[in-house]
């Protein structure tokens, strides 16, 4: 299932669920406490919360800046009752509007661009490659390595560990395509193989071991992207 498919899911059930509750009069306390919320901005704060996660779950920290600013206009007069501000008009909307459009830009110049390729079960040249994902679990990925050409490996907020099975069949030149989201991914290569990689790192952490493997043994390519999670890929 895909990450923004799952975001949009869950932004539509807490919608359902708070309306339920409002209805229900269980948010009563809630809102005497910030003042009262109109059904407009709930589902608009929603949708703009959702999109907001899953920017920052594909690493694209420059585009959640905006969103955030209209979930700050939205909730203004709220936010100033839960603060005991007396003036409900925190701050002007342009202004926060335009230093949101600013940090985008910002954000946009320093942060590296993604060029991310999305890969399904074709064949390319006589060989087959493949795409799996997996969101919010632990788990374990084999790769055949005497049918290994070219894989793709998503992880998005769970824990994944890719490990080859097959290893003395290999014969050099395959290339793995990782793309780790807020988790935690582990790459085992086999110690009678060699590795190269190509990592875009954005706020993650990235190592890689650099001794272990064999000089001469066939080569494995590791290239992808690491956004605000952990990717270690190291020998065994």
């Amino acid at each position: 299932m895909k990450t923004e498919k799952i975001f949009w899911g869950l932004g539509f059930i807490l919608l359902a669920v708070a309306l339920l509750l409002n209805a229900l009069g269980v948010m009563a306390p809630f809102t005497s406490a910030i003042g009262e919320i109109s059904f407009i901005a709930i589902v608009a704060g929603l949708i703009l919360l959702s999109f907001t996660i899953e920017r920052i779950i594909k690493g694209k920290i420059s585009e959640i800046f905006v969103p955030l600013s209209f979930i700050f206009m939205l909730f203004e007069k709220n936010i100033a009752t839960l603060c005991s501000l007396e003036d409900e008009n925190i701050i002007n909307n342009w202004l926060l509007f335009g230093c949101a459009c600013l940090l985008q830009l910002g954000f946009e110049i320093i942060l590296p661009k993604k060029n991310r390729r999305k890969f399904r079960a074709v064949k390319c040249d006589g060989h087959k490659f493949h795409r799996s994902s997996s969101s919010f679990k632990s788990s374990v990925k084999y790769i055949d390595a005497e049918s290994f050409f070219e894989e793709y490996v998503e992880n998005d907020l769970g824990s994944c560990v890719i490990r080859f099975a097959n290893v003395e069949k290999y014969a050099g030149g395959g290339t793995l395509h990782v793309d780790n989201n807020l988790g935690s991914m582990v790459v085992e290569v086999p110690s009678s193989w060699r590795f190269v990689h190509n990592i875009d790192n954005s706020l993650g952490n990235v190592v890689a071991d650099v001794d272990g493997g064999n000089p001469d043994g066939p080569l494995l390519k590791i290239e992808g992207d690491n956004n605000l999670g952990s990717l270690s890929i190291k020998y065994v």
